[in-house]
Order: C-alpha cells, then structure tokens, then sequence
C-alpha cells in the first residue's frame, strides 16, 4: 500500500482528524481521490516549470511510527488557492489515549531545569520535564513515570495546571512540588546532561530575555504564574 492509499484508508477510519466545520476562514482538507491528483498533477507541472522537486506535493501519508502520522493533506486554503499541507499526529494521544505531561518542579522558591538534547532541532535546550504518554495510564500515573524516568523523583506532590483533550487522550500540565532532599538523578539515556535549580526571580528574568525557547516549557510558567496570581 503506498503513502496516497494510506492516506486514504485513514480518512475512511478516522473521519474526524480531516472534519472540516464549513466557517468562513477555515482550511479545508480535500478527501476525494480524483481531486487530489487532478491537484496534484498541474502542481507537479508548475514544480517542474520551476525546478523543484515534484516530491514537494506527493499527498499521503509520508511517515508513520508507532509515536506518529507525518501526512501531506491537499488543502484549499479560504482564499481558493489549493496546496499541499504538512501535519503530524501524535499516535499515543489520538488512538490509545496516553496523556503527555509537562512538569514545573519546584522546591522553594526555586524551579528545576534540565539540559535536554533535542534531535528535531540538532541542539541543546533548557526545560522544564516533559513526555509522551503512554495508553493505559492516567495523566497523573504518567506524570509520575516520566518523574521517575526522567530526574529518578518517586515523592511529589502534584497539582494539575491544565489539561488539553487530544483524540483519546490530551496533554496535561503539572506544578509539581519536590520535597527538599529529595536528589535528582538524570536518565542518562534520555539524552539528558545537567539540571539546575533556578530561582523565580531569575526565571522571570530568562523568560523575558528569550532565553527559554522550549515552548512547552513557557506554556507551564505561564499556567503556574495565573494560578499564583489566583491564589493571592
């Protein structure tokens, strides 16, 4: 089965990951055969005028692991003007219903980071814990593995920041307070180096500066600042 037909069995089992609602200024996702590679054939043909790789609007799905969909859809944007649109879909939300988690460590007045290699981005980054979920576990049951796998914490307490539906599953951000003493130990295979306790004041300081580009990880403080700001 190549990547088109793929693509194709998926919109008949999986219908709403390509829903379109009719409002105005909505991108809608193109599902009939023929159109797709009627589109697909006078894209080719202007990629080709224009020396580019006709691979650029091969439709389907292009890539697929037990953790993701890479799909190009053939879209027609609001404006008329029809293309091809890269997506991914994460597996372990949308189909088994895992929970991925961000954690906001805490002890004091002080916020854990760790030094993480990111492979997307070929680089290093400074950021809060966070994972996949697996199927089978709550948010807080995987919260609470990724806590152990990731920086060897088995005691905290947790407090649920937010928690975003995605498929069967979602996205949950955590406050999580480490009791003091409690030593942080890093996985090494996770591609894991150093961790640091940073002070608010100074975390204040590395958010407004830019120097935390993890957005997962701004998305946690910002969550954590608002529930400060209501408990006052």
């Amino acid at each position: 089965m190549n990547s088109l037909q793929k693509y194709l069995t998926l919109t008949q089992d999986r219908p709403y990951l390509f829903s379109y609602k009719g409002e105005k200024g909505e991108i809608k996702i193109i599902t009939d055969e023929k159109r797709i590679l009627a589109e697909q054939k006078k894209i080719r043909a202007k990629l080709k005028k224009e020396g580019k790789p006709s691979c650029w609007i091969d439709i389907g799905v292009l890539a697929e692991d037990q953790w993701f969909y890479i799909l190009r859809d053939m879209v027609e944007f609001p404006d008329g003007r029809v293309g091809g649109y890269v997506r991914w879909i994460n597996r372990k939300s949308e189909e088994g219903g895992g929970f991925n988690s961000v954690l906001m460590c805490m002890q004091g007045d002080k916020v854990l980071m760790i030094r993480k290699f990111r492979h997307e981005e070929r680089n290093w980054s400074w950021e809060f814990p966070r994972g996949f979920g697996e199927p089978g576990l709550s948010a807080e049951e995987n919260a609470r593995t990724e806590l152990r796998e990731e920086i060897g914490v088995s005691n905290a307490k947790l407090t649920c920041l937010t928690k975003v539906k995605e498929g069967k599953g979602g996205t949950v951000v955590f406050l999580v307070e480490i009791p003091k003493g409690e030593r942080i130990s890093l996985e090494k295979h996770e591609g894991l180096s150093k961790f640091k306790w940073v002070k608010i004041s100074k975390l204040e300081e590395i958010v407004r500066k830019g120097q935390l580009s993890d957005w997962f990880s701004l998305w946690a403080y910002a969550l954590a600042c608002c529930n400060w700001r209501i408990n006052e």
